[in-house]
């Protein structure tokens, strides 16, 4: 969030946000877990790909807002976990990121060469009808796609 977003959830001023609010001034306002670690970029950085699902969890407090973002916080700094596993948090990958943001939510996790791991996929199932969060924006291939009065998906021409 931007500065004006952290100040409206009373979080700005707290010690888990002073150490980035240089960065936040200055349009860092998104959490990467990238190979050179977990860090905050501006979003034309985190934009640099082809497709992109913008999911926001449906019914979401303030409270639970603010505990999010300051628990995604606490992870910049952390180097990139090329174990892709889990079960320690002192390393961790892009979709553990968000694993630990949400931890009140039953991710599915796969045991895989015996680590737990959570996928992008992982992420994706908890978006939908049944799940706790709703796609707000979806790209493919660098275009815009909609959704048409069925709620079906259609390219944006």
């Amino acid at each position: 969030g931007t500065e004006n977003e952290l100040r409206e959830l009373k979080i700005w001023d707290l010690p888990v946000v002073i150490p980035f609010q240089e960065d936040i001034r200055n349009g860092k306002v998104v959490a990467e877990a990238l190979r050179s670690g977990v860090e905050l970029n501006v979003l034309s950085h985190f934009l640099n790909i082809d497709d992109l699902a913008v999911v926001h969890p449906k019914n979401q407090t303030r409270q639970q807002r603010a505990e999010i973002i300051l628990g995604t916080l606490r992870q910049l700094g952390k180097p990139f976990d090329f174990n892709f596993d889990i079960e320690t948090n002192d390393r961790i990958i892009c979709s553990e990121l968000i694993y630990l943001a949400y931890a009140d939510i039953q991710w599915p996790t796969l045991n895989a060469l015996g680590r737990h791991t959570v996928s992008p996929s992982h992420i994706a199932e908890k978006v939908g009808d049944e799940g706790p969060f709703e796609i707000s924006a979806l790209f493919i291939r660098g275009e815009m796609i909609t959704t048409d009065k069925q709620n079906k998906f259609k390219v944006l021409k």
